[in-house]
């Protein structure tokens, strides 16, 4: 698990969590190189907009997983991600590893993310994140912030065949770590968010309660003749949640969009 911070002096911020690619996969088609690329360019007209990849950038085929080798595009997916995310180096966070590209680490001890991190010149977390964000910096106060966010992200694991089931393995993450506000699960390739609010007694007494946010985040696989069609899977809208952070005084506020 690593920990990053991001500090944002405008009023709000925003993070786009990126997740399951699987770049060369039949199914990552010109649309949803579209889409990505209406992501990646939308963080960058923005200068308090940033993203985190969630894992499964590459695909990985292979004979002893889900996709076959025999069905990929004849394309270099290794080169061709990271000539693609290099403009937009400077606004991603870090990254973590998907099931996909640990399918080599297993076999050889070796993590194709580790090099595409090494190029771009990102933090490479490995499993899991904390990333810290600092929103809203107060004036002719040093460096201290309005706003604090928590967020935790792992590329998880399991799924299930409904929505419910899927964001289940996303809500099984808040077991992991305590205190964030929201967190961030992927995988089964599902956009999807809920909120649920808890309690907890304050030590300036009194009884104080706060918002957590569950939200998966989704894929760039399109459906028509895709390993989920296949498998029976219910199609699932493709992209990216964007998630807004509040940086005003006395307002602690996420807001996440599909």
């Amino acid at each position: 698990m690593k920990y990053l911070e991001v500090s944002v002096p405008e009023d709000h911020a925003y993070l786009i969590p990126i997740s399951d690619i699987h770049w060369s996969d039949p199914s990552f088609k010109k649309g949803g190189k579209q889409k990505l690329k209406g992501y990646c360019d939308w963080v960058m007209e923005r200068p308090n907009a940033f993203i985190f990849l969630m894992g499964d950038v590459y695909n990985v085929a292979s004979r002893y997983g889900k996709t076959s080798p025999f069905e990929i595009e004849d394309t270099d997916e290794y080169e061709e991600a990271i000539n693609f995310f290099e403009p937009y180096k400077s606004r991603i966070i870090g990254a973590i590893t998907g099931n996909h590209e640990f399918r080599i680490e297993d076999e050889f001890g070796i993590n194709p993310l580790q090099f595409f991190c090494k190029a771009l010149e990102v933090p490479y977390c490995k499993y899991s994140a904390v990333i810290r964000f600092k929103v809203g910096k107060r004036k002719n106060a040093g460096n201290r912030y309005y706003q604090n966010y928590f967020v935790y992200a792992h590329h998880s694991t399991g799924g299930g065949g409904t929505i419910g089931g899927k964001l289940n393995r996303v809500v099984k993450l808040g077991d992991i770590v305590e205190g964030c506000d929201l967190i961030l699960g992927a995988h089964n390739h599902q956009l999807a968010v809920a909120p649920r609010d808890v309690f907890y007694p304050s030590i300036q007494g009194g009884i104080m309660k706060r918002r957590i946010w569950y939200v998966d985040c989704g894929g760039y696989l399109e459906y028509d003749d895709s390993y989920a069609e296949k498998a029976m899977l219910v199609p699932a809208k493709t992209g990216s949640p964007r998630i807004r952070f509040s940086g005003k005084e006395k307002h602690h506020d996420v807001h996440c969009s599909l």
